[in-house]
C-alpha cells in the first residue's frame, strides 16, 4: 500500500487528465481537482490503517509493557543501529553473518515493530499530497487521527492540506498536539537540567555509572533534542512562511554613478521576510490554540539546545507575538514573555549565534510593549549591574514622543549593554578563578646604552686639522 500511494498519480498534462476522467472539479480559484486512481482502494484501507496505528500506540502503555516476557522485554526499545545514528557514532562494518537468519528473536521482533511503525506513518503522511481533496474530505478524519496517530503527525499532512479544511481538520489536531507536547517536553527538559546541574561537592558521593547507563542517558537526551526540533519544525512550517521581497530596481534602472571601473555595483539581495501562513491566521482566531503556540515557542528558548534557540528566537517568537501585540494582553503574560527571553540569555547568552537573535527579540518586545506596560521596567531593574541612568535615558526616548530619535544600530548597542548582566557564562568559565596582578614587573631588563666616547666628548683632535688653526 505504501508503494501504491507513493507511485499512483494522475497524468501531468491537464488535457490527458481531463480526457482520462482524472479531473473531478475545480477550486474557487480555478485550479483543477484531480482524482487519484488508488483513491478507492486507499479509502477502504484507511480504517484498518488507523486501527493498526492505534493498536501499536497502545502497546507502549505501562500495563501492556508489563505483560512482556523476559525474552522480549526490550522489544519496543530503539534498535542498535538507530542508537548509533542518533548518537552520531560510526556504524560497524557489515558482517557476512549479519543475515536475518542469524539474528536473535529479539532483534527480529524489534525490526518487525520498527518497520511496521514507520510504514504506517509513511502511508498516512503521503496520503495527503497524493490524494488531496479525496483524503481531506473523509468524514470524521480529525477524530480518527486524534484517536490513533495523535502524537505522530507528518509535515506533508499539514503542508498539503487545502485552506478550506484548516479549521475543520488541522485546528482540532494541532491545538491539542502542541499543548500535549509542551507538557511532555517541559518535563523531559527539567530532568535533563537536573542531571547537568550537579554541585561539585556532591560529585564525590555520586555512584559511578556503568557505560551502559551513561549511554542510555545520552540516548534519551538526544532523543529529546530530536523530538523538540521536530515539534518546533512542525510549528514553524505550520505558522511561518518566508518570502523574499522584490528588488527595488532592475539592472536597466541602475544609475551611471553605480558603474565603477567597468563593473556594476548591484545592491545586496533583499533579506527574506517572515509572515503568518494561512494556517497560522486560522489558528490565530482561536485564543487557546494560539496561546499554546506562544507558550511552546517562548518556553523552548531556555531549553539547552542552541540550534533550536537560534531558530526559534530569530524566526518564530516575534512573528507569533507580533500578531497580538496590539491587543489587550495581560501584564502577567507580557512579563512572562519578556522574562522568558532574559532566561534564555542566561542559558545561551555566551554563544554569539544565540546572543544576537535573543537580544534583538528582547529589544523588540521592550520597545513595542514598554510604553503600555510599565511592568517591563520593573523586570529591567532586577538585572544585575544595570545602569539606572542609562535605563532612564532609554525609557525616556520610548515614552516621550518628542524625544530625539537615534539610529537602530545605536539603539541596539545601548540595549545590549543594558541587559548584559543577564548573559550567563559557559560551563568552562563558571568556576574559573580570576587572577588580577597589579604592576606586573617586566620580564626583560632594558640594556644600558653604550656611549661612544668619540661622539660624546671633545678630545681636541678636530682642532688639529682645522686650516684656520696656525698654532703649529
Amino acid at each position: 500500500m505504501l508503494a501504491v500511494v507513493k507511485r499512483a498519480r494522475w497524468p501531468a498534462d491537464l488535457e490527458e487528465a481531463r480526457a482520462g476522467g482524472f479531473v473531478v472539479g475545480y477550486t474557487p480559484a480555478g485550479a483543477p481537482i484531480y482524482r487519484n486512481p488508488c483513491a478507492a482502494q486507499f479509502l477502504a484501507f484507511l480504517p484498518n490503517l488507523l486501527a493498526l496505528i492505534r493498536t501499536q500506540n497502545s502497546l507502549f502503555m505501562p500495563e501492556n509493557v508489563a505483560r512482556l516476557s523476559e525474552t522480549f522485554s526490550r522489544a519496543y526499545d530503539v534498535m542498535d543501529g538507530d542508537k548509533l545514528i542518533i548518537l552520531g557514532l560510526p556504524q560497524p562494518p557489515l558482517d557476512i553473518n549479519d543475515s536475518p537468519v542469524n539474528k536473535s528473536p529479539l532483534d527480529r521482533m524489534q525490526g518487525f515493530f520498527n518497520s511496521i511503525f514507520e510504514t504506517c506513518f509513511q502511508i498516512l503522511g503521503n496520503a495527503g499530497p497524493a490524494l488531496l481533496q479525496e483524503f481531506y474530505t473523509v468524514d470524521r478524519l480529525a477524530e480518527g487521527i486524534i484517536g490513533s496517530a495523535f502524537a505522530s503527525l507528518d509535515h506533508q499532512l499539514v503542508l498539503s492540506c487545502p485552506p478550506e479544511h484548516h479549521d475543520s481538520l488541522l485546528r482540532p489536531l494541532l491545538g491539542p498536539l502542541f499543548t500535549y507536547m509542551l507538557q511532555r517536553l517541559n518535563i523531559k527538559w527539567q530532568v535533563i537540567n537536573q542531571r547537568t546541574s550537579v554541585n561539585g561537592e556532591d560529585e564525590e558521593e555520586q555512584v559511578v555509572y556503568e557505560d551502559s547507563a551513561v549511554t542510555q542517558e545520552m540516548l534519551e537526551e538526544q532523543l529529546v533534542r530530536l523530538l523538540t526540533r521536530e515539534v518546533l519544525d512542525l510549528l514553524n512550517v505550520s505558522c511561518i512562511s518566508r518570502k523574499v521581497p522584490e528588488p527595488a530596481a532592475n539592472k536597466e534602472e541602475i544609475d551611471e554613478e553605480d558603474v565603477v571601473m567597468g563593473s556594476v555595483q548591484v545592491a545586496s539581495s533583499p533579506q527574506p521576510m517572515e509572515e503568518l501562513t494561512e494556517l497560522g491566521k486560522c489558528l490565530l482566531k482561536h485564543e487557546n490554540v494560539y496561546m499554546s503556540l506562544l507558550t511552546l515557542s517562548f518556553t523552548s528558548l531556555s531549553w539547552k539546545d542552541t540550534a533550536n534557540c537560534h531558530r526559534t528566537a530569530s524566526m518564530v517568537c516575534w512573528n507569533l507575538l507580533q500578531q497580538v501585540v496590539a491587543g489587550n494582553l495581560l501584564p502577567e503574560a507580557v512579563t512572562w514573555f519578556y522574562t522568558s527571553v532574559l532566561r534564555a540569555l542566561q542559558v545561551h547568552g555566551q554563544h554569539e549565534a544565540c546572543n544576537t537573535p535573543l537580544c534583538n527579540l528582547a529589544m523588540l518586545i521592550y520597545e513595542n510593549l514598554r510604553p503600555r506596560y510599565i511592568e517591563l521596567r520593573a523586570v529591567m531593574t532586577q538585572i544585575p549591574n544595570i545602569c539606572a541612568e542609562a535605563l532612564d535615558h532609554y525609557d525616556r526616548r520610548l515614552v516621550d514622543p518628542n524625544a530625539q530619535k537615534v539610529g537602530e544600530k545605536k539603539r541596539r548597542d545601548q540595549f545590549k549593554k543594558l541587559i548584559a548582566g543577564t548573559v550567563g557564562k559557559a560551563l568552562c568559565q563558571q568556576f574559573r578563578k580570576e587572577v588580577h596582578i597589579r604592576n606586573l614587573p617586566s620580564l626583560f631588563k632594558k640594556p644600558k646604552q653604550d656611549k661612544d666616547i668619540v661622539e660624546t666628548e671633545n678630545l681636541g683632535l678636530a682642532a688639529l686639522f682645522n686650516p684656520e688653526n696656525d698654532v703649529l
